[in-house]
């Protein structure tokens, strides 16, 4: 009813706004035909095979109520042990339902109505009121659905049901080929409709989709040109593919409003009018200056909302929305002088690699728009400012997240490893097509990659001549991980490299360098070092490949960082000049395949671990890549009585470090080890405060401080959620960190023992996991690891107040209330919009 009266509000007026002063005044959004609708609401699923859920009078009373993003491996996920080859981890994978019933508003008759999904992991047969309406199977790309046909408007209701195949063995039906990334060793396989799903009403003249995958659309291409970035000006370019779906030709103006985030008008300007035949589809393009522009970069990630218009004798039938930045790009080769600029600056990329499904433990890979913010601002809170995501498309709120947050990302397309040929190379082609419609509006997207393991030089001449058609003034170059290809080097406009492979004079001189994935061992978080309670170290297994606790893991990382900041590409000298960016593998800990084999429950390359909780090597990341002084002392300072050890400082931009037991100097080190170590032996542990100082020109410019804790006393908990608070959308959640604290509210840093959890109110509990222990996930208890850990909690459709309790005996428990506020939904239609964490912008 709400959205009836919304819509039909829309259909009768066109509201009179006066045009605004540029640069003072907000700006009025014309009404139009369109409207975007939340369609990820209020899903009934079951997880097998239902013959027969197709049709519309099919019983689904007994179903389970899910929301969109959703992956049913949120259950089993997390909770085997893992090896190399990947393996099938006890994971489901099968077929599985989804159905959705919604009525469309009776004033909408006669509109275009188009379904999008962002992507479902493997393939989706898809139903409309009982008709096979598509077939969705690459697993990674957004697609379009056009139900006009098909569609009940006003009081009859309409269903959607979709069959997802999440085996490993699907092939693609038209081929009979199997598509190589449908392996869960390089694309975790957390099946169903693990993306956000929209519903689009546009009028009969409107802007398409960029969605080639099913609707074959291309949407819109907005582009800078001409930068003065001293001055703050461009020239803006849009370009729209317009239909015209009335039965007479119609003459259509394409204008564009490109206002802050403010919300304030920055720059208007019309295109030339065009004739479009019935049933016609061209290119419309308007291009115009923006003055005083405030460019997009790593530093400051600014945005603009640009609204696209279409106008038939003066009159709106239809405005489109693009959210994109303006960055100035360049790409060069050479010593002293090659690399990525950004905006006339050189830009050196330092970060991380990351499979797409990055998941959460407990929660899985559907989750809630803010957590894909909250992964996001942990890379810029280490000083990060890039991501390779690796194999397959990423997440379009991923993607988002990260132009919000200033991080450049290496975009691939679909790949396992080595090179394909025949069909299976089509596949790939198609993909990559896809994924460059999809995401070339936006900016934080750089590098397009061809291939996560080398391609043949007509392979990558076929990429780069689909970058210039699909992408040609973005700002944008193709490259791949691993050229090995001569033909394939001379054409390729980057290079990638994976744990600082060999490469030729020819290739750092003429393109970037790019280190792709680096330091592939692994460390669990819950290892301190050899000399911490309750494991003292950890124990290499039989088939093990790495032997770290988290000391080691993170000196380890300083040493491979080193190898590359020392060798960058800004370095005057030629013999050392080399890398214009530097990926370490993974970010976040992931349920993919492990070196680790006999003692890992998922694959702990990670910064941070699986729930996000940070090891000791993110702290040192943070310090690393941190351009203003800075410095982390590695561990804790809760020993057992007579423990003496080498204690190390992680310190950058500093002449010296100081150590300091109780006030007391051990000691300044004024050469580090691999650049950043300062290291300080035989410290004996004595109860109190540690302080370790970095120091610059002999002023002191940068500490940290570590108390002794005494033994635990209470259960602390920390709340986490959305801006504003959970909502009862069925897909929000909130995770809720749980400390072993002392008397004086000190974590207790060895603490490794089980807290128990109630819940009451209208939550689902998803809990979190322990590193090394199998199937802990989804249990009211949990461990904490180093005195600490993190459990979920996901919304229902019911609003109310969710109520946690942790527990343990001896300790003082502790009690945290969620408040889930009400989301309107009518008839399976929503217009709210999850909201994301703020942006970093200066």
């Amino acid at each position: 009813m709400v959205r009836t009266t919304i819509l039909a509000a829309v259909f009768l007026s066109i509201l009179a706004t006066a045009v605004p002063v540029l640069g003072q005044e907000k700006y009025s959004v014309p009404a139009s035909p369109r409207v975007r609708f939340n369609f990820n609401d209020d899903w009934l699923f079951m997880r097998q095979d239902v013959p027969g859920a197709e049709a519309v009078n099919f019983n689904d009373s007994a179903w389970q109520t899910v929301s969109t993003p959703h992956s049913f491996n949120d259950v089993d996920s997390f909770r085997g042990i893992i090896s190399h080859s990947g393996g099938d981890r006890g994971t489901y994978k099968g077929l599985s339902w989804y159905r959705k019933h919604f009525k469309l508003p009776a004033d909408a008759a006669g509109s275009n109505v188009f379904i999008e999904f962002e992507g479902m992991r493997q393939a989706g047969d898809i139903y409309l009121n009982g008709k096979d309406v598509g077939l969705y199977e690459n697993g990674v790309t957004g697609y379009g659905l056009d139900i006009t046909a098909g569609a009940h408007f006003g009081d009859q209701e309409n269903v959607l049901a979709v069959k997802v195949d999440n085996t490993t063995t699907y092939k693609e039906r038209a081929t009979d080929t199997a598509f190589r990334w449908n392996a869960n060793d390089f694309n975790p396989d957390h099946g169903g409709i693990n993306r956000r799903v929209w519903l689009h009403i546009t009028g009969k003249i409107y802007q398409t989709l960029p969605l080639y995958y099913g609707l074959g659309t291309t949407g819109t291409y907005i582009y800078g040109a001409n930068y003065n970035i001293p001055g703050r000006s461009c020239d803006v370019t849009v370009e729209s593919q317009v239909k015209n779906a009335t039965g007479s030709p119609a003459t259509i103006t394409l204008s564009a409003a490109i206002v802050d985030t403010d919300g304030v008008l920055r720059a208007e300007f019309d295109g030339k009018p065009a004739e479009v035949a019935a049933n016609g589809t061209s290119i419309l393009n308007a291009t115009g200056p923006l003055a005083s522009a405030r460019f997009w970069s790593t530093d400051e990630p600014n945005l603009y909302d640009v609204y696209t218009l279409l106008s038939v004798n003066g009159k709106v039938v239809d405005v489109s929305k693009a959210t994109t930045g303006f960055r100035k790009t360049e790409f060069k080769g050479g010593a002293g002088t090659g690399g990525v600029y950004i905006n006339d600056k050189f830009v050196y990329l330092k970060g991380y690699a990351q499979r797409t499904s990055d998941e959460w433990a407990g929660i899985g890979a559907g989750y809630p728009e803010w957590m894909h913010d909250f992964s996001a601002q942990m890379v810029r809170q280490s000083n990060g400012n890039y991501m390779r995501w690796m194999h397959v498309s990423p997440q379009k709120e991923d993607v988002e997240a990260y132009d919000r947050f200033g991080i450049v990302e290496v975009a691939p397309a679909g790949d396992k490893e080595v090179d394909a040929t025949g069909v299976q190379w089509d596949q790939r082609v198609a993909v990559m097509r896809d994924t460059m419609i999809y995401l070339r509006n936006n900016p934080s997207v750089l590098f397009w990659e061809a291939g996560n393991t080398g391609v043949t030089g007509a392979q990558m001449q076929q990429m780069v001549d689909m970058r210039k058609q699909w992408d040609p003034r973005g700002g944008r170059i193709m490259g791949c991980r691993s050229i090995r290809d001569t033909q394939a080097v001379s054409l390729t406009e980057y290079y990638g490299t994976m744990l600082g492979a060999p490469f030729s004079a020819a290739e750092r001189d003429t393109a970037p360098m790019i280190e792709t994935e680096d330091f592939r061992d692994e460390g669990a978080r819950r290892f301190w070092d050899n000399y911490s309670p309750p494991y003292f170290g950890f124990k290499k297994g039989a088939d093990d490949s790495w032997n770290y606790n988290s000391e080691t893991f993170a000196l380890a990382q300083v040493g491979r960082y080193w190898n590359f900041w020392s060798n960058r590409i800004s370095n005057t000298d030629p013999a050392r000049a080399k890398w214009a960016a530097y990926a370490s593998i993974y970010f976040n800990d992931s349920d993919a395949d492990g070196r680790q084999d006999s003692s890992e429950v998922c694959r702990v390359s990670g910064k941070v671990d699986a729930v996000r909780l940070p090891k000791e090597i993110y702290f040192t990341e943070r310090v690393m890549q941190n351009e203003k002084p800075d410095i982390h002392i590695i561990g804790h300072w809760t020993y057992p009585a007579n423990t003496t050890k080498t204690m190390y400082v992680i310190a950058n931009n500093v002449d010296s470090v100081e150590f300091f037991v109780n006030g007391t100097s051990h000691g300044r080190v004024t050469q580090p080890q691999n650049g950043f170590t300062y290291a300080f032996p035989n410290i004996a542990f004595v109860p109190g405060t540690i302080k370790a100082v970095g120091y610059k020109s002999g002023v002191a410019v940068t500490q940290e401080e570590l108390k002794t804790a005494a033994a635990p006393a209470a259960i602390k908990l920390t709340l986490y959620t959305a801006p504003g608070g959970m909502h009862a959308d069925g897909e929000d959640a909130a995770f809720i960190d749980f400390e072993a604290v002392d008397a004086n509210g000190e974590r207790c840093p060895t603490d490794d023992a089980r807290v128990d959890f109630t819940i009451t109110g209208p939550g689902i509990w998803r809990g979190g996991y322990n590193s090394g222990k199998t199937n802990t996930t989804n249990n009211l208890y949990l461990n904490t690891e180093c005195g600490i850990n993190r459990v979920h909690v996901r919304s229902t459709l019911t609003a109310g107040q969710i109520t946690v309790t942790a527990s343990r005996a001896g300790l003082k428990s502790a009690t945290v209330t969620i408040d889930s506020a009400p989301v309107t939904i009518d008839h399976g239609l929503s217009q709210w919009m999850p909201p994301s964490l703020p942006s970093p912008v200066k």
